[in-house]
Parts: C-alpha cells; sequence; structure tokens
C-alpha cells in the first residue's frame, strides 16, 4: 500500500504542476488517470484492472481521442486515418519541443509514465 501511496502522490504532484501550465490537459489527463489509480489494490481480480489500466495510458488515451475528436465532428474516421492522426498528434508535439522551445510533452511523459508504471508495480505486487 505504500507503493500505491507514493504512484498517487506523484500523481497529484504532476497534476497540480500541470494545472498550473496547462489546466484544460491537467483535467483531462487527471479524469483519465486518477479513477484507475484509485481503483488499483495490490490483490483480488488484476484482470480488469490491468485491462482498465492498458485503456488509460496516455497513448492509448490520445488515440481513443482522436477517434472521438471524429466521431463529435460527424465525420468518422478509420483506424489507419486515426492511425495517422495519431502520429501526426506527435509529431506536432515534437515539432513544438524543438521549433518554439515548449517542453510541455516531454516533462508531461516524464511525471505520467512513471506514475502508470508504479500503478502497474502495485497491481501485479505479490
Amino acid at each position: 500500500m505504500s507503493l500505491k501511496l507514493v504512484a498517487l502522490l506523484a500523481l497529484a504532484l504532476l497534476l497540480s504542476c500541470l494545472a498550473l501550465l496547462n489546466f484544460s490537459l491537467g483535467f483531462l489527463l487527471g479524469a483519465t488517470l486518477v479513477p484507475p489509480a484509485a481503483a488499483v489494490r495490490p490483490g483480488g481480480n488484476r484482470l480488469p484492472l490491468a485491462i482498465l489500466l492498458v485503456l488509460t495510458t496516455p497513448g492509448l488515451s490520445l488515440f481513443l481521442a482522436v477517434l472521438l475528436e471524429r466521431e463529435l465532428l460527424e465525420a468518422p474516421a478509420g483506424l489507419g486515418e486515426a492511425w495517422q492522426r495519431f502520429l501526426g498528434a506527435l509529431g506536432q508535439g515534437l515539432l513544438q519541443e524543438h521549433l518554439h522551445g515548449a517542453h510541455l510533452s516531454p516533462l508531461l511523459c516524464l511525471g505520467a509514465y512513471p506514475c502508470w508504471l508504479l500503478l502497474w508495480n502495485v497491481l501485479f505486487w505479490k
């Protein structure tokens, strides 16, 4: 349980710092990461929680957001087009980081993935 406490504290620190820089991104990331983080526990039935953690990875969340955006525009995208848009979004993040010095994307990855990996450790702790 102390490892879960560390994971939740790291997630809270990440989201509070992110909310100061970009509130909408912090809110969306919090809405996708906090419920699975609260549900993860070191015992019991692990399969539904593992599926929930896979569905809330930041990369898959971005891919699902691309699909949802196209659906809300009433121009549904196939998986190939959604994949191309996903790669375009990642490319735009890298381009903004290199050209404009927008360091939010790398810092977000450096904070979100360790929290997510700590939650995996909590889930499969023996």
